[in-house]
């Protein structure tokens, strides 16, 4: 049985100037002719049962791709082609993803990035691919920019072209030489089995484990375990953060994990080498850890980050939800197994001038976003002060209880292995997480305002990457 699913429209918000109406208005797709739809089809053998990261959707990246002083918007897809959107002013695009080459040959294609990556003044396309489970197959890609509105596929040439288990992925210049170094995000599977002592992280595997890949004149060269970067069986990367933290001038790189592992907090050394530090410089992390982004939102000059997890703010659905470990529980993952202090929701970390981060989500009003997967910081609404924007929303929900229970029994765990009857039972006992996007206000006293309902259409869209631009060149972010 195949049951179809959309699980992502594309959406463009642009700011609005109309007086007493919303911040952003969302124009028609046939208007802008921004038309990719991220189309899920689940079959009997693929599914979130199959599958647990199935809705985390496709990436987006935004960039001008041929120096017209326009942003272009590409994305990802997971079972569909990629597209590529060439902006033509007047919020008008052009889909030429495949005049431009870019659609990519992947089975199930996940996060994407601009960047210059052989320095020749042109913004060229890196696309993240899950390879070798549940049948996909492909590897992670990497668009050269021909200077012609086309792009040439060269990840064997540069050394990137990797069949594994990848989520994102961020170009940066981590030992400082003038070229663009590569941090490649990947995850794990997720099994009933994987919970284990926290030293996992150090068994290196080459599906599951995130690398350092070092730019050597235009080839990338894995240093991953020299640089002291973890590669383990244990890592379910979700988030990636660049910032200088500690104002040293060379940049760190902040982890988020989803499950049971830390997050990984790599403090740059100057020579090469990271030193993971994230016990000495936080006292708890989100559990779940999804999205994050960096920030600096009290205008003190050290980046500040937000780390999105799952916490709802509807009642219902809050006590129907799986949530933080019993005291027990927690005690025995951090003194038994070795693991940091997490708990279930969002986390606002605040640096301080010692190198310490002072964690306000709660006090700051935006702990709760429920299923949260990508931050956003910008100043929205012109004010000098940074805002955030949190997409939303699952179409079913895994961690409900009540599926939970289900699953949870030895003879339906037996049956599911020979019945697809079950598996359908078992996606019928999740309830929907269709759930509106966030959007708050900033302030220098670390108080974020919900504007959800004011500056945004509170519509319950399935929403997961997001990127930002000035795409109808009027001087605010969209």
């Amino acid at each position: 049985m195949n049951r179809l699913l959309i699980i992502l429209l594309a959406t463009t918000l642009v700011v609005s100037c109309k007086k007493g109406g919303s911040l952003f208005e969302n124009p028609k797709a046939q208007n802008t002719g921004v038309e990719f739809t991220n189309t899920l089809t689940e079959t009997d053998d693929l599914s979130i049962l199959d599958y647990l990261y199935f809705y985390n959707g496709g990436g987006v990246s935004i960039g001008d791709i041929n120096n017209d002083g326009l942003p272009d918007i590409f994305f990802t897809g997971n079972q569909v082609k990629n597209k590529l959107y060439l902006n033509k002013g007047n919020l008008k695009f052009e889909d030429i993803s495949s005049s431009a080459g870019v659609e990519g040959n992947s089975s199930w294609n996940t996060g994407t990035t601009m960047a210059d990556v052989n320095g020749d003044g042109l913004l060229d396309i890196y696309v993240c691919a899950v390879v070798g489970i549940n049948g996909f197959n492909g590897f992670n890609e990497l668009f050269i920019n021909n200077g012609d509105n086309t792009f040439t596929e060269s990840a064997a040439k540069y050394g990137l072209d990797f069949d594994s288990y990848s989520s994102n992925a961020a170009f940066f210049d981590y030992d400082l030489d003038g070229d663009l170094d590569l941090y490649l995000l990947n995850h794990a599977v997720h099994t009933q089995n994987s919970f284990g002592r926290f030293d996992l992280r150090y068994e290196r595997r080459y599906e599951t484990g995130d690398k350092l890949l070092r730019n050597d004149n235009g080839r990338f060269t894995n240093v991953s375990e020299d640089a002291g970067i973890y590669g383990g069986i244990n890592g379910y990367g979700l988030g990636l953060a660049i910032a200088d933290f500690n104002q040293d001038g060379y940049p760190d790189i902040y982890v988020g994990n989803d499950f049971h592992e830390d997050d990984y907090y790599y403090l740059n050394n100057g020579d090469g080498t990271f030193t993971e530090s994230l016990k000495e410089y936080f006292g708890h992390t989100s559990r779940f850890s999804m999205g994050n982004d960096v920030a600096d939102i009290n205008n003190d000059g050290r980046p500040d980050f937000l780390s999105l997890d799952m916490l709802p703010q509807d009642e219902v659905a809050l006590k129907s939800s799986e949530g933080d470990d019993n005291i027990q529980t927690q005690k025995m993952r951090i003194d038994r197994f070795g693991y940091h202090y997490q708990f279930t929701r969002n986390m606002l970390f605040v640096n301080q001038p010692d190198g310490n981060f002072m964690e306000t989500a709660l006090m700051s009003g935006i702990a709760a976003t429920d299923w949260s997967w990508s931050a956003l910081f910008g100043d929205y609404d012109l004010d000098g002060k940074q805002d955030v924007f949190i997409s939303n929303g699952i179409p079913k929900r895994p961690n409900d209880l009540d599926f939970i229970k289900f699953v949870s029994s030895e003879q339906i765990q037996q049956k599911m292995d020979n019945t697809k009857l079950v598996d359908q039972k078992a996606l019928d006992l999740m309830p929907s997480g269709n759930v509106h996007n966030y959007v708050f206000k900033g302030s220098e006293e670390l108080q974020f305002e919900d504007m959800s309902e004011k500056w945004i259409i509170k519509d319950t869209l399935i929403s997961g990457a997001t990127a930002m631009g000035d795409l109808d060149g009027d001087g605010d972010l969209d």
